[in-house]
Order: C-alpha cells, then structure tokens, then sequence
C-alpha cells in the first residue's frame, strides 16, 4: 500500500495583520494498518512522533535538512500511545532554518537494526508571510 501523507492548511483570517496560512503535515508508517505517525508544524518547528499501534514495534523518525544536506536529528519511541514532540524552543538541532527543505522518515523498528514500512515526505519549512 502506498504510504499516506496528508497536508492540511488553515488560512489565517484575511487581512488580519500578520496573517499567514498555518500548515500541518501529517505522515504514517506504510502497510495496511501504520504503527507510527509523525506531524510537522513549520510555525514553531513543532514536530510530534506518536506509537499508535500496539503491535510490538517501535517508531523510527529521521529528520534532514536537505537545502542544507545535513542529518538534524533522529529518534525512537515504542509503546502504543506514547509521543515525543520537538520544537524550536529546544534549540540545537530541533530549530529547523527557515526556508529551507525538511525531509520526515518515519519507519517502524523492531530489533533496532532494521527498520521497516518506511515513508518519506519533503516539507517546506516555510512560515512566515
């Protein structure tokens, strides 16, 4: 099954000072029935991994600014309903540039060696007006 990747974008009120469209992008692991999901907020850099299955196997998320070609950070998490989030405010490698173009993978991981039901999705990391 091809992997799911929705994008859902709310303008902000029209003519509002400082209005801009916030975006939120969501991505599941791939198969049938996806153990993990990751959602990404550019406002804020706000990234937020979840286990949403209890199927035995950990979430993996990768995270790469490609404008940039450099790995920022990666992460794994298990157990159903458990969730990390990130955010800019963390600094470090969690402060995404602006403009630039993220790469999300999230797979699941079972032994730590080998992850598995991959997806990839590039995102702009564009938030301002």
């Amino acid at each position: 099954m091809a992997g799911m990747c929705t994008m859902v974008t709310a303008a902000a009120i029209a003519g509002a000072p400082g209005a801009f469209a916030a975006s939120t992008y969501t991505m599941h692991t791939d198969g049938g029935d996806p153990g993990g999901r990751v959602t990404f907020q550019p406002d804020g850099d706000v990234v937020n991994l979840c286990d949403i299955e209890a199927d035995g196997w950990a979430v993996y998320l990768k995270v790469t600014d490609l404008t940039a070609g450099k790995e920022k950070y990666h992460y794994t998490i298990g157990g159903v309903g458990r969730c990390q989030t990130f955010r800019a405010s963390l600094g470090g490698p969690y402060d995404l540039a602006e403009g630039h173009v993220i790469r999300f993978t999230i797979c699941l991981d079972k032994d730590g060696r080998d992850p598995a039901y991959c997806d990839t999705s590039d995102w702009a990391n564009a938030n301002w007006n």
